[in-house]
């Protein structure tokens, strides 16, 4: 190389080195507008209602900012933030950001290094056992077990497909716990009834199904007020095999006090999910530190949103139990307020 290409391959290096270090200090803390969309949850329901009051926090912090929200599916909702189609996905479940790095189907291929995480939503999400007390007495089932072993025709009111968190780890991972086929439930005049937890409700309340396996919060209007127009009843499980249930996709066992609900006569062991919040590689580093800065910093707001948020928090924002490393943005804010070290 010449004298003239060394000072111009060091001048070069120099602009170089200046702008990534510029990039690296930049200072977030301004009211500058942000732009993001979020995916990966249903037109209607509750993840609706949380993203449009967390869509208004953060407009309200950063007057000007579009903060819009895309109806569609868990999983198509990390597919979408993956190739660029959209930024959040606030429904990101174990079992879709695993097989979203594995490149298991319904996803084509390994989208690792594509999504990050950014906090966790909640993890509260109760999964619900339950049945109309006239085909439960009918049938003879009071547990899992019972339907191990007697293998009732029933109609069985489940999510839908594309939300694996709702189906693979719930009613999924519940019959491999207890060695139930789901052909044991369909293959003689039973069938399966796909949809939210809403639509689950209505069928059931309109004689549709004889049972629901489902995710909620405790408590929840619906099934109380489902409980005053139908006698209902709650599908027992044995808690060390709801446990290894839960333990298939990280998740916990929980127990329902009996309290909850009026049809409930005793304490229920079930398991509960966690939801989080994920980011695409392509988001910037700003909009998920604003994003999330403006969160913590209406902790209070977020808290009164939904139940679910009570014990919203730094610390519980932070706590990753997915296999994704933290998004450049988050991690910078963690690092900043002493989350992470």
């Amino acid at each position: 190389m010449t004298l003239g290409g060394v000072c111009r391959f060091a001048a070069l290096t120099a602009v170089s080195l200046a702008l990534g270090m510029s990039a690296a200090l930049a200072d977030f803390n301004d009211k500058k507008p942000i732009t993001y969309t979020v995916d990966g949850a249903t037109a209607t329901g509750y993840f609706k209602v949380v993203t449009e009051a967390i869509n208004g926090v953060v407009r309200d912090a950063y007057p000007g900012s579009a903060a819009t929200y895309k109806p569609g599916s868990p999983a198509g909702g990390i597919l979408n933030i993956s190739t660029g189609q959209a930024d959040f996905s606030f429904t990101g479940g174990a079992p879709e950001i695993a097989y979203a790095l594995e490149g298991h189907a319904p996803f084509q291929r390994s989208l690792k290094g594509k999504f990050s995480f950014v906090g966790l939503l909640h993890n509260d999400l109760v999964v619900y056992s339950i049945a109309t007390k006239d085909w439960a007495d009918q049938a003879g089932i009071k547990s899992f077990d019972d339907i191990a072993s007697k293998k009732p025709q029933m109609r069985l009111a489940v999510n839908q497909l594309a939300n694996l968190q709702s189906t693979i780890s719930m009613y999924v991972a519940i019959f491999d716990a207890f060695g139930i086929k789901e052909a044991d439930i369909t293959g003689h005049g039973g069938s399966l009834f796909r949809g939210n937890t809403a639509s689950n409700v209505d069928a059931m309340r309109d004689g549709k199904v004889d049972a629901m396996i489902n995710g909620g919060f405790v408590p929840q209007a619906e099934f109380t007020d489902l409980a005053r127009g139908r006698a209902l009843t709650w599908i027992s499980g044995d808690p060390a095999k709801m446990k290894a249930a839960a333990d298939r996709w990280g998740y916990q066992a929980y127990t329902v006090p009996k309290d909850a609900y009026s049809f409930m006569t005793q304490d229920e062991t079930t398991l509960v999910l966690w939801t989080a919040v994920v980011a695409g590689a392509h988001v910037s580093d700003e909009t998920v530190y604003k994003f999330m800065k403006a969160l913590l910093d209406s902790r209070d707001r977020v808290r009164s949103i939904h139940p679910s948020l009570a014990h919203f928090s730094a610390e519980t924002f932070s706590r990753n139990p997915t296999p994704l490393p933290y998004h450049p943005g988050a991690e910078r804010l963690y690092r900043e307020i002493g989350i992470l070290k």
